[in-house]
C-alpha cells in the first residue's frame, strides 16, 4: 500500500504543479457553477421547479468529464514515455498492479477534486431552499462512479499509446462512442443493447435519483475491466521491452 499512495502521490504533485490540473479545475468550476447559477435565476430557478436546481448543473457535469477526463489521463504512462521514464519504472523493483492502481488513483482524485468544486451549490441551496439528500447522493455517486470509470479507461489507454496526444483522443472517442451507443434506435434488439451498454442511460438514471444495483456495477465492472487490461498491457510491455 505505501508503494501504492508513493506512485499516487508523486502523480498528483506533478499534476498540481503544472498549469494542466488548474485550468481544467478553473473550466470545469465556471462551466457547472455557471450552470447551477443559470438554473438558480434563470428559467428553471423558479419555485415547484420539477427536479432539484443542482441535476442541470451535475448532467451538463458529465458531459464536460468526457472532455475534461482525458486530459487528466492522457499523461498517466504516455507522459513517462515522452519524459525518458518510463524504462526507469519498469526496471524499478515494483509491482504491476502497483504501478496500474497508483497512476489510476492519482487520476481518480484529480478528477474527484473537479466534482468537489460543485459542492458549493448544495450549499448554497441548504440556505435558500429545501434539499433532497438522497437525490444529492444519488447524483453525485453517479459522478463518482464516472469519475473512476474514466480515470480506469483513460490510463489504459494511455498505456498503449506513445504520445499524449494520441492518448486524449483515443480516449475522448472511446468514451463518445459509449454516449453514442445510448443513443441508439428503438428497434427492440439494438434499444437493449443500447440500455446495456450505453454510458449515458446508465449515468442519467442517478440525475433521477435512483441507484440501482445493474448500473451501479456497470461502472464497477468497466473500471475494474479497464485496470486488468492496463494491468496485462504492462506486463507485456515489461516482457518485451
Amino acid at each position: 500500500m505505501e508503494v501504492i499512495w508513493s506512485i499516487c502521490r508523486r502523480d498528483l504533485i506533478a499534476a498540481f504543479t503544472t498549469p494542466l490540473a488548474w485550468l481544467l479545475l478553473a473550466c470545469w468550476t465556471m462551466l457547472t457553477n455557471g450552470m447551477f447559477v443559470y438554473t438558480l435565476y434563470g428559467v428553471h430557478g423558479t419555485a415547484g421547479a420539477p427536479v432539484p436546481l443542482f441535476v442541470d448543473a451535475l448532467e451538463l457535469g458529465v458531459f464536460f468529464l468526457c472532455l475534461l477526463a482525458p486530459a487528466v489521463t492522457m499523461t498517466s504512462f504516455a507522459a513517462e514515455r515522452v519524459q525518458g521514464t518510463m524504462q526507469l519504472l519498469l526496471t524499478a523493483p515494483i509491482r504491476e498492479h502497483q504501478l496500474v492502481i497508483g497512476k489510476f488513483l492519482a487520476s481518480f482524485l484529480v478528477l474527484c477534486s473537479l466534482v468537489a468544486a460543485t459542492l458549493i451549490q448544495p450549499l448554497v441551496l441548504v440556505f435558500i431552499s429545501q434539499v433532497h439528500y438522497g437525490h444529492l447522493v444519488s447524483g453525485y455517486l453517479g459522478l463518482v462512479l464516472e469519475c473512476a470509470f474514466f480515470a480506469a479507461l483513460g490510463n489504459w489507454i494511455s498505456l498503449l499509446v506513445d504520445s499524449p496526444v494520441a492518448a486524449y483522443v483515443l480516449s475522448f472517442g472511446a468514451i463518445t462512442v459509449l454516449l453514442l451507443i445510448g443513443l441508439a434506435g428503438q428497434d427492440s434488439v439494438v434499444h437493449s443493447i443500447s440500455d446495456a451498454l450505453g454510458l449515458g442511460s446508465r449515468v442519467g438514471a442517478f440525475f433521477r435519483g435512483e441507484i440501482r444495483l445493474g448500473n451501479v456495477a456497470y461502472f464497477v465492472c468497466g473500471t475494474a475491466a479497464c485496470l486488468v487490461l492496463a494491468h496485462g498491457a504492462l506486463c507485456a510491455r515489461r516482457i518485451h521491452g
